[in-house]
């Protein structure tokens, strides 16, 4: 069971920047139970290192993160897995400066307010190592909020949090 779930951890680095990832994790942060918020739950923003068609290639993604367990729901996949297995594999390194950012709910939401987008929002763009060469390889950054969903956010923030 172990090793399916670090197979699909490598499905989902070879598919990150193709997919969802800031939209999944922000959802996550949406729907959070208040119980989830109390214990820590954060919505990260880091670059990490592909597997597969990706090797190699530095790029942005996104994930939750409860205590020392990452939750990655991008791409269709549902990834439970320690923090520090993940943080190895994808070579994430959170300190540092402008490749690792943790949101808590309220921030989250703030943020989509804000830019109006999923993400990413406060990462250093200086630090993407090799551009992309085929257009179909650019992932959904920056994919815009529908208005509704900007609406529900905004109701949460100005009186629910």
């Amino acid at each position: 069971k172990e090793m399916k779930r670090y197979r699909s951890f490598l499905t989902v680095l070879a598919e990150a920047k193709l997919g969802d990832c800031f939209e999944a994790a922000g959802r996550i942060m949406m729907k959070l139970p208040d119980e989830m918020e109390k214990a820590g739950m954060k919505c990260v923003h880091a670059f990490v290192y592909g597997e597969g068609k990706l090797k190699g290639r530095r790029f942005e993604h996104a994930f939750n993160k409860l205590g020392d367990v990452v939750f990655d729901n991008s791409n269709g996949k549902t990834v439970t897995m320690r923090k520090e297995a993940y943080f190895k594999q994808a070579r994430i390194n959170p300190k540092e400066k402008g490749a690792y950012v943790e949101y808590d709910k309220e921030k989250t939401m703030v943020n989509m307010l804000k830019y109006k987008h999923w993400g990413p929002w406060e990462l250093n763009n200086a630090l993407i190592e090799e551009i992309p060469d085929d257009k179909k390889e650019i992932g959904k950054k920056k994919l815009r909020i529908s208005p509704k969903i900007l609406q529900t956010i905004k109701d949460k923030v100005n009186g629910q949090i």
